[in-house]
C-alpha cells in the first residue's frame, strides 16, 4: 500500500501532523508513505520512520520558485499511484493539487466544525478511515544519539553537567524583527520583555531542587543574537547564551536534553512537545486547546494573557517563576 500525507506548513504545523502519521503507520504497518511538506517539514520528518520512503516539498516563498515547484509537484503526483491520500491542509489551493491524482481514496480535512486541538482533528480524520483508537497518539520526533553526545560536550564547556537542571528560554518567534517593524500583532502575542527573562534567570540561578542547581540558557539564530545578549545582560550573566548553530539535528538534541523549555506559542514549543520536554508556554489571542503542545497535559503549563494591547507582557515574573518551578519539581520527582 502506498499512502500520501500532506501538510505544507511551518514547524509547528508539521509537528502537529506527527500523531496522525503515527496513527496511519499503526493502522497500515506495511504501508509505504510519501510526505508532501514544506522545506522545513522535510528537515523535521527526514528520520521520522523507516516506512517514509519519499518527502516531496513545495517551497512557496517567491513567485517564480513557488510556480516552478508546483509544476514539478504536479508531475510527481500525476506519475504516482496512491492507495490513499490524506490532506491535512485546509487550503483549497493545496487540495486542488489532487483533483486528477491516481488514487482510490482521498481524505481532506476541510477545517474545524467544533473546537478541538488541531492534532486531534488530524487524528480523527485518520480514525474515520481506519478502525483505530487515537487517544494516546501524541506528537513525536526522533533525536540522533551522536548529536545528543555533541550537546553534552557543548554544554560541558559552559559548566553545565548531566546533574544540572537546565531551563532553555526561547524568547523569539518566526518572523521576529529586532527593530519591530514587522508583525506587530506577533510581538504583542509572543514577545515577553527582555528584562523579565533576565530577572527570571537570576531567580532560577539562586534556586536548586534536591540539591541540583538550575541553569538557564538561550540558543538563537545569528540575527536574533542582539536580543539574546540583552537578556544575558539583564540577568547579570546568570543565563548562558550559546553560540549560534544552524543545524536542526543539533537543535532537536538540545531541546531533548533540557529539562524545560520556556517559550511563546512557537515552533520550538511544538518540537519540545514531540521530544517529551516539559514546557511553560505563553499564549495570547489564541487558545492552547487549539494549537498548544500536543502531549501529556501534565508535562506543560500554558500561561494566558487576554490583553489585546499588552499581550504576554502582562504576565509577571512571579507567575512564570512559579510555573517553571512547579514543572521542574514535578519532573524531578517522577
Amino acid at each position: 500500500m502506498h499512502i500520501l500525507a500532506v501538510r505544507i506548513g511551518r514547524v509547528g504545523d508539521t509537528v502537529m501532523m506527527t500523531p496522525a502519521l503515527s496513527a496511519i503507520l499503526k493502522c497500515h504497518p506495511q504501508a509505504q508513505l510519501t510526505i508532501l511538506a514544506s522545506p522545513e517539514g522535510k528537515v523535521l520528518l527526514k528520520d521520522f520512520h523507516p516506512n517514509i520512503k519519499q518527502i516531496w516539498t513545495w517551497d512557496r516563498h517567491g513567485l517564480i520558485k513557488s510556480y516552478a515547484n508546483k509544476r514539478h509537484l504536479l508531475q510527481q503526483i500525476a506519475s504516482t499511484h496512491f492507495d490513499k491520500i490524506y490532506c491535512f491542509d485546509t487550503s483549497k489551493r493545496i487540495a486542488s493539487l489532487f483533483d486528477h491524482a491516481d488514487t482510490e481514496e482521498f481524505y481532506w480535512f476541510h477545517g474545524p466544525t467544533k473546537p478541538k486541538h488541531t492534532a486531534r482533528h488530524y487524528l480523527d480524520l485518520v480514525a474515520s478511515t481506519c478502525d483505530i483508537h487515537v487517544e494516546r497518539f501524541y506528537s513525536t520526533l526522533s533525536v540522533d544519539t551522536d548529536y545528543s553526545k555533541q550537546i553534552d560536550e557543548e554544554l560541558a564547556t559552559h559548566g553545565i553537567t548531566a546533574d544540572d537542571i537546565v531551563v532553555m528560554m526561547h524568547p523569539t518567534y518566526s518572523g521576529y524583527s529586532r527593530l519591530g517593524l514587522r508583525k506587530r500583532e506577533a510581538r504583542i502575542r509572543k514577545l515577553w520583555p527582555a528584562h523579565y527573562y533576565g530577572q527570571l534567570g537570576m531567580r532560577l540561578a539562586s534556586h536548586s531542587i534536591d540539591g541540583r542547581p538550575i541553569k538557564s540558557l538561550i540558543d538563537l539564530l545569528p540575527r536574533e543574537m542582539p536580543l539574546g545578549r540583552k537578556i544575558v545582560k539583564y540577568s547579570d550573566g546568570a543565563i548562558t547564551l550559546l553560540e549560534p548553530h544552524i543545524n536542526f539535528s543539533r537543535y532537536k538534541a538540545l531541546i531533548a536534553r533540557v529539562n524545560l523549555l520556556l517559550s511563546p506559542d512557537s515552533g520550538p514549543m511544538h518540537i519540545a512537545s514531540a521530544l517529551g520536554t516539559r514546557i511553560v508556554a505563553f499564549f495570547s489571542m489564541r487558545e492552547p486547546s487549539d494549537c498548544g503542545p500536543y502531549m501529556d497535559p501534565s508535562m506543560f503549563t500554558a500561561l494566558q494573557s487576554d490583553d489585546p494591547v499588552k499581550g504576554i507582557s502582562t504576565i509577571d515574573v512571579d507567575t512564570v517563576y512559579d510555573a517553571v518551578l512547579s514543572q521542574l519539581e514535578r519532573g524531578n520527582h517522577n
